[in-house]
């Protein structure tokens, strides 16, 4: 009945009958999974909001109202609405479709929200801006446990006490982020979605209350919820409260917008989706395997590219090894709504009591490492590098100045893909290097991995273990930690030149040096920081020209810090400050800027010439 790739903007919405919108959901999910099945990307949240964005773009317009989606990776129907459906082909490929929101993409994409929990914040400025005497309205659509991190909180704060504003946040309440939701505001999200009666009461209030009378009957509203037991975060900050409502209920949440669109007051509509509706493998998908995907099959929900036998993201890798120390000696691990992405479903379900999971709460997860470890606990604490970003204050001033034995597993480091800018790795290294008592270091393999976390439970300072968004081949049932010691190594050597990395890189590079005779060292620094001093003045005495590989930003990386150690002539392959990496194969964003095997080749040899 429709074609969802002609689809230029959303005004045929409002011709459009309830049967007619029913049939569009259905085909607007028959498309996402057919397209993302093909491309991978986001596809249990986008799912679960399609009658949400249908009532939204029906009651809304573009011309009047600026949308901003607080998880950009919930966007792919505004995408549809704004005549990008047929671009879906390319989701996530380089100089393809971005998987979030993208201003140079289309003039509708006002708020870039690659991390969670901003939009409130944003849509502050953007009121405040705009002015009190605006026609245009301002909408955030928060959802996928965003709410709770602690930004989002600062900025309701703020918000609710702006009175003369007409802010409308869409609460999509799914229950779940990645996987499912944590802590006590989900426990309050929970209440809010059962006491019907107190629902049912809440309504009739509103309807009978005028806006000159509204603080009398505030207060009997709130008496009512006190008798059953039942506190409203978001009244007490000072909005206007609405729902739950069904959002997956065309009905139910057109008439709900439309009643709040004309409010002029602080307004927070919750709506209650199901995240991965459509999809019978992502309804029942309670651990989070649907939220992100690899292409699949769209009949068995199996990924469309097998593994091969005995390959193992650096991510299983990690938790595989923290589980097997955890048998032999206590400490905790803490993660901010990761447990899905950092495989540690296993650890969750062996030691229980010893996983906590914060939801995304960076900051918090860091202090709260830092109380541990006061306490004479031992803690790991597990954060995307990205998401780390969000919590450098934290690590800088409570975990390094102190000098806290924190464990700091860095995942994802270096260049992530289809995720994007906002995602990327690139910067960690530059972080770390600024900050007093840390150390860093990268594994090259599952040995090294091991090794390295059993050291650093042992080891009285920060230490920062950071591996990337990649796969190896690892035997997972023998891996036993070795003796690990705070120094480079030399893997090869040559008279011709010296190359440093650090990672898996090196073990790639070992194969291109040895394949192609090449006569120079090798040299794996595994200790990114503190440099090992000793082994820079070994270099200089070797009187050799040195080369630095690094998948990181230049300033900050261990090629600036060394530099003024150095005597011999020498040079780097990373990426300059400046560059923001598109999304795209990690391949193809990493071929973009010559950050290859060809281009390693080619520099090596030029050490010969130097």
């Amino acid at each position: 009945m429709f074609n969802i790739e002609e689809i230029k903007d959303p005004s045929f919405l409002k011709d459009l009958n309830y049967k007619e919108k029913k049939q569009l959901a259905k085909e607007i999910r028959e498309f996402l999974i057919t397209k993302i099945s093909k491309t991978g990307g986001h596809l249990s949240s986008n799912l679960g909001i399609v009658e949400l964005e249908i009532a939204l773009k029906s009651v809304f317009s573009y011309e009047d109202t600026l949308f901003l989606y607080d998880v950009g990776h919930q966007s792919y129907i505004h995408k549809i609405f704004t005549g990008r459906a047929k671009e879906f082909d390319k989701l996530r490929k380089i100089d393809g479709l971005s998987g979030y929101i993208n201003k140079k993409e289309s003039e509708y994409d006002i708020w870039e929200s690659g991390h969670s929990s901003t939009t409130i914040s944003a849509m502050t400025g953007l009121l405040l801006a705009l002015g009190k005497d605006t026609n245009k309205r301002v909408i955030s659509i928060i959802g996928d446990g965003s709410i709770v991190s602690g930004v989002a909180f600062e900025a309701l704060n703020h918000l609710g006490r702006l009175k003369d504003y007409k802010p409308i946040i869409i609460l999509n309440d799914n229950g779940m982020g990645i996987s499912k939701n944590v802590g006590a505001m989900s426990k309050i999200f929970d209440q809010l979605r059962s006491k019907k009666l107190v629902i049912k009461s809440k309504r009739i209030i509103n309807s009978i209350t005028p806006t000159a009378i509204s603080n009398f009957y505030h207060q009997i509203k709130r008496g009512v919820k006190g008798f059953f037991k039942i506190d409203n975060i978001f009244e007490d900050l000072g909005f206007n409260y609405y729902g739950p409502v069904d959002g997956n209920n065309l009905k139910a949440i057109t008439k709900a917008l439309k009643r709040i669109k004309n409010l002029n007051e602080p307004v927070v509509l919750h709506v209650i989706t199901k995240k991965g509706l459509g999809y019978p493998y992502a309804e029942d998908d309670e651990v989070g395997n649907f939220h992100g995907v690899e292409p699949f099959n769209i009949a068995t929900g199996k990924a469309v590219v097998k593994r091969e036998e005995n390959v193992y993201s650096f991510s299983e890798i990690v938790a595989s090894s923290l589980l097997k120390l955890r048998r032999k000696e206590e400490f905790y691990v803490i993660t901010p709504a990761m447990v899905v992405g950092a495989k540690l479903t296993d650890f969750q379900k062996e030691y229980k009591d010893y996983l906590i999971d914060v939801g995304i709460a960076e900051e918090h997860a860091t202090i709260l490492a830092a109380g541990l470890t006061i306490g004479g606990k031992k803690t790991v604490l597990l954060m995307y590098s990205t998401f780390s970003q969000r919590a450098f204050d934290f690590l800088l001033n409570d975990v390094a100045r102190q000098d806290l034995p924190v464990i700091i597993g860095i995942d994802r480091a270096g260049v992530v893909g289809g995720d994007g800018a906002t995602h990327e790795g690139v910067y960690d290294v530059a972080m770390f290097n600024l900050m007093p008592n840390v150390h860093v270091l990268m594994p090259k393999d599952e040995h090294d991995v091991i090794s390295m976390f059993d050291f650093a439970l042992h080891f009285n300072h920060p230490l920062v273990i950071r591996y990337p968004r990649s796969s190896i081949k690892a035997n997972l049932e023998s891996l036993e930690p070795k003796p690990f010691t705070l120094n480079w190594q030399i893997e090869l050597k040559g008279n011709k030149g010296i190359v440093i990395a650090y990672g898996p890189i090196v073990n790639k590079l070992k194969e291109i040096i040895i394949d192609n005779n090449l006569d120079v060292y090798l040299i794996n620094a595994c200790v990114i920081k503190p440099i090992d001093i000793k082994m820079l003045e070994y270099i200089n005495n070797l009187n050799l020209p040195c080369l630095f590989i690094e998948e990181v930003v230049e300033n900050g990386s261990l090629y600036q810090v060394c530099l003024p150690y150095l005597k011999v002539k020498t040079t780097a392959i990373n990426f300059k400050t400046d560059t923001i990496l598109p999304f795209g194969d990690i391949k193809d964003v990493l071929d973009r800027y010559h950050f290859n095997e060809e281009e390693f080749l080619k520099r090596i040899k030029e050490l010969y010439e130097a």
